[in-house]
């Protein structure tokens, strides 16, 4: 494996003067058991694919070679293997991708990892509807990865993304697509105040329906998807939406700030599915967030989050041909916002496994994560959460609040490293879960 990457690589370089390749390989095994059928909540949810309510056992093997180019750029190619039991007894790909960085752009081909932000304290990680919840799907990303400026005097620049992706084959709509955009502008005359706005845009086009045959998917779709329009005289009949395909967006503000050695940042996404929502009629939907942390890591208290997720009024008072909106559903692309049955969202909503649809997606959610060390050496970190869910439109569902609480911390580290974790819901209308589980990973190089 070691000189396939060597050849990948190498592939894809042209300077002579490229340093030699970095190697890295880690292994993972992770075993858990629980009181019910399902595990704890946070046992399962963004734990990237690699598990789900069913997991007892689950391993994953990733190497990766990179090679840096010049000061300012650097090939990286990447590979992993995953296997868990549960729903589906199975081999996959974890990862398998070709990832190029320049000093203010980067490509990723493939399927690539996440990185993990805030620490790992965060419910959803990146913004309401982009979490980690799921395997990551193969496209092209290509982003930026610094703000560019715009206009020096006003200490204004920008950052901005554009993804293609496919979602598979394993939901109703066979082969469907997923487009993904980004746009923010970024204000930042000290290092002391930093103000960044703009908006995610994401729209699942194309593909084969069981129920209409062959979506529109030509390069005139693709530029009507893209400005977020409405269908042309080919869209399908019955739709109820107001754009060709499935498109969810979220307006977004964070706000950071550094206080002697502290950073403190403020983050808030309003997410739409319409018209409706892109006029704020969905008002107050959305994610509300504060996240502190100390710049010493050696603290037993160094992060702190708190987030208030809301999506209870999905436009009730909007008057539209169906009522109030549906997050996370769609009446073509029926499997939803998922990715082989795990919510690509924050995993507060939640999809059903029998059948392929959202059965909740209006909930009210207190969510809690701290981080740091312990004696200075074991970092750990705690999340907890209290939501009361009230389940979807058109869903027999019936209403109820969940205490989820999750604790990890790497207990050992020599020649391997050992995380323990243990977890717990307590769900009104139910029997409490309890769990515990340990993951062992080891750098072979």
């Amino acid at each position: 494996m070691k000189y396939l990457f060597t050849l990948l690589a190498f592939g894809f370089v042209f300077d002579v003067h490229a340093q030699e390749p970095v190697y890295n390989t880690e292994i993972n095994l992770l075993g858990m058991g629980y009181t019910t059928e399902n595990s704890p909540f946070y046992f399962h949810s963004n734990q990237r694919g690699r598990i789900d309510e069913e997991t007892n056992f689950s391993s994953w093997i990733n190497s990766s070679v990179s090679l840096s180019l010049s000061e300012e750029s650097f090939i990286e190619a990447g590979a992993g293997l995953l296997y868990y039991d549960g729903f589906n007894d199975e081999v996959k790909l974890d990862e398998s991708y070709l990832h190029y960085q320049h000093k203010i752009f980067e490509v990723v081909l493939g399927r690539k990892q996440k990185p993990t932000l805030y620490d790992g304290l965060s419910a959803t990680n990146d913004n309401i509807l982009w979490s980690l919840n799921a395997r990551p799907l193969p496209g092209i990303q290509i982003r930026t990865t610094k703000p560019i400026g715009l206009w020096k005097k006003a200490h204004l620049s920008f950052e901005a993304s554009l993804e293609e992706y496919w979602m598979g084959n394993d939901r109703v709509v066979q082969g469907a697509r997923l487009h993904h955009k980004s746009f923010h502008f970024i204000v930042n005359p000290s290092e002391f105040f930093n103000l960044k706005f703009g908006l995610q845009h994401f729209a699942q086009w194309a593909g084969k329906s069981p129920v209409y045959g062959e979506l529109p998917g030509g390069f005139k779709d693709y530029v009507r998807v893209f400005m977020g329009k409405e269908g042309s005289g080919n869209a399908v009949d019955g739709e109820e939406i107001n754009a060709l395909g499935n498109h969810l967006g979220s307006f977004e503000i964070i706000f950071s700030t550094l206080m002697n050695d502290h950073e403190l940042q403020f983050m808030y996404n309003h997410l739409f599915e319409d018209g409706s929502g892109r006029r704020f009629n969905n008002i107050p939907d959305g994610r509300y967030g504060v996240f502190f942390r100390n710049k010493d890591e050696t603290k037993l208290f160094n992060a702190l989050l708190y987030e208030i997720y809301y999506t209870k009024n999905q436009s009730k008072g909007s008057t539209t041909t169906d009522g109030m909106d549906n997050y996370f559903q769609n009446q073509v692309y029926a499997s939803g916002w998922t990715y082989e049955g795990f919510v690509l969202g924050v995993p507060f909503i939640t999809a059903s496994r029998e059948e392929p649809y959202i059965v909740n997606n209006q909930v009210v959610v207190h969510h809690f994560g701290i981080g740091g060390m312990i004696n200075k050496k074991l970092p750990y970190k705690f999340l907890a959460s209290y939501r009361e869910n009230f389940g979807a439109k058109g869903v027999n569902y019936e209403p109820n609040e969940i205490i989820s609480a999750y604790f990890e911390v790497l207990a050992y580290r020599d020649f391997v490293d050992v995380r323990v974790r243990v977890g717990s819901d307590f769900i009104s209308n139910d029997s409490p879960v309890y769990g515990a589980g340990i993951l062992i990973s080891k750098n072979l190089f």
